[in-house]
């Protein structure tokens, strides 16, 4: 396993700027879109002491967002050593796009039997707006919103299909997806290629079911293969920078 060790240029002891004071659900929101976004590695040590000191609230606050994070499967809770951005191993990395795969094919069926019944008449639009901005994040070079986007892409088409439960389960998935990348990822790959996105709107705005549902399987199976299985990195960042960065 290689260790890489990024450190700020400013002192690592030094408190952020004052803030608005934070609630459970910001300290929550702020670790999940730090992972969602690729700025939290897998294995990153959460110290409650030092999440505390960061939000400048009590460790009871910051005790239950870790919590409802380790209930999400987010965030990995050892007796006597504390909180960890969850490593997910190979066989469940494999497992949340195996999952994956069964029901986003699914969700897009859905989503064209409801534009041709009338009831989802700006799904394509919307689609391609938020496509737009992905190529849009690509083309500026911001990493960090591209990747956001893409998470979001798979999430509003759940939406969109006009199933709850598909929903709630794609933004469940989706940073397991992103912990999974984080773990298996060689640093300079394309995960979710963006103009997969457009051929499978394509796909979806022909009415073309079984065409969307196969353009989903490979998109997601283009996902796995990007990773890198058999290799794991762990890297040592410091919080302050991921958190408010």
């Amino acid at each position: 396993m290689t260790k890489t060790k990024t450190k700020s240029a400013a002192d690592k002891t030094a408190l952020p700027s004052a803030r608005k004071i934070a609630s459970q659900a910001d300290i929550h929101q702020s670790i999940y879109d730090a992972i969602v976004e690729h700025r939290l590695m897998p294995g990153t040590k959460l110290s409650e002491e030092r999440v505390a000191e960061l939000f400048a609230v009590s460790r009871t606050q910051v005790r239950g967002a870790l919590q409802r994070l380790a209930v999400e499967q987010l965030v990995t809770l050892i007796p006597n050593r504390g909180a960890f951005v969850t490593t997910p191993s190979a066989e469940e990395a494999h497992d949340v796009l195996s999952v994956r795969r069964t029901l986003e094919p699914a969700a897009v069926a859905r989503l064209i039997e409801r534009i041709a019944a009338g009831k989802a008449p700006t799904a394509v639009k919307q689609l391609r707006a938020l496509v737009k901005r992905e190529q849009q994040a690509h083309a500026r070079g911001d990493r960090r919103q591209a990747v956001r986007l893409s998470g979001d892409f798979h999430v509003v088409l759940a939406e969109l299909s006009g199933s709850s439960i598909l929903a709630r389960l794609m933004r469940e998935l989706t940073p397991l997806t992103c912990l999974a990348i984080l773990t298996f990822e060689a640093p300079t790959a394309v995960a979710c290629p963006n103009d997969e996105h457009a051929l499978l709107i394509d796909a979806i705005e022909a009415g073309d079911a079984d065409g969307a549902a196969r353009l989903m399987t490979e998109h997601l199976n283009h996902i796995e293969n990007a990773l890198k299985l058999d290799a794991q990195e762990v890297q040592e960042i410091d919080l302050a920078d991921v958190l408010f960065g």
